[in-house]
């Protein structure tokens, strides 16, 4: 591993561009512990990622079976949508028989098929609610999760990763308003560039198999997300907050589109629309997977909005 240390070193020093190294760091991917470069370049951290060939990407629900930990999450999350509804249900229901009732025992027949009416009313939009959530039946939510995947995820492939530099984190956009095809051009200028698709992915996952980049569980995960932004966010670095298996932060908050080498889609965030709309788990948790794509049609104006859109640089090691 030394010699490897020292060879990789002395690559990163070919460069000439004076990158700092601060000392080397552990790192675990595909269950194999490994020890890489941290580096500075004024003042912003670095790691040396170790390329790979003939890396699978994407994902197909179709071919790739959840792991039993986020089937699990699922079904707990299903479960508690369709409590919440079913309380509803009851509590509207209940509040609008006392009403008729009260309005029988004063011989307002009018007003109580009027409440009646309103009640088959509200009923059937909750119902409708329900459905469009996927709450009805678990095969519903399943296949509303499955059909939500095959929109959003990129498709199964695979490719040869090279060596690179990568930034630790990523950066906000600054300055004036750009569109993401003025982005992209402009951040590729001078000794670095973007990731491509396949490299962001790669970067995320770290080639493994999996749908989340920390792996079968969604332990506390969920809870996580939903208090992201809110008095209940936990100050502790939750496993959203925490280093990848390659010691990059990634894909760790919805509210942040990165820009990639691409024109048509960001990655790693949906600017916070999943969890401002209220959509629940079938449309929030796809964010946070390294196969996610969000399409700049989805956006209302073509430029990138301030606080929303980040970028992460790399370079290529010859």
């Amino acid at each position: 591993m030394a010699d490897s240390l020292t060879n990789i070193r002395s690559r990163i020093e070919a460069l000439g561009m004076g990158f700092q190294f601060i000392g080397t760091i552990k790192t675990n991917m595909n269950g194999v512990e490994r020890e890489t470069w941290l580096l500075e370049y004024e003042g912003s951290q670095f790691v040396f990622v170790a390329g790979q060939k003939n890396v699978t990407l994407g994902w197909n629900p179709d071919r790739c079976p959840l792991g039993n930990g986020v089937l699990k999450s699922l079904q707990e999350e299903f479960a508690l949508g369709h409590e919440h509804y079913q309380n509803e249900l009851e509590e509207i229901k209940s509040d609008y028989q006392e009403q008729i009732k009260q309005a029988e025992a004063d011989s307002d027949a009018a007003k109580a098929e009027e409440l009646r009416s309103e009640l088959s009313e509200q009923l059937e939009t909750l119902k409708e609610e329900m459905s469009e959530g996927g709450y009805t039946a678990w095969e519903d939510f399943m296949s509303k999760w499955n059909e939500r995947l095959s929109q959003c995820l990129s498709p199964m492939r695979t490719a040869d990763i090279g060596d690179m530099i990568v930034e630790v984190d990523s950066r906000y956009i600054e300055g004036e308003a750009l569109s993401l095809e003025q982005a992209v051009c402009s951040l590729k200028k001078g000794p670095f560039t973007l990731a491509t698709e396949d490299e962001w992915e790669y970067l995320c996952n770290g080639g493994t198999r999996t749908l989340f980049r920390w792996g079968d569980t969604m332990d506390n995960v969920i809870t996580e997300i939903n208090n992201i932004g809110t008095s209940n966010q936990s100050e502790e670095k939750s496993i959203l907050g925490q280093p990848n298996m390659l010691g990059l932060l990634i894909a760790y908050d919805s509210y942040k589109n990165e820009i990639i080498d691409h024109t048509l889609y960001t990655k790693g965030g949906d600017g916070g629309c999943s969890l401002c709309g209220g959509d629940g788990a079938i449309y929030v948790l796809p964010c946070y997977t390294a196969f996610y794509r969000q399409s700049m049609d989805d956006f209302d104006d073509t430029s990138l909005e301030d606080g929303y859109f980040c970028y992460r640089r790399i370079i290529r090691l010859p």
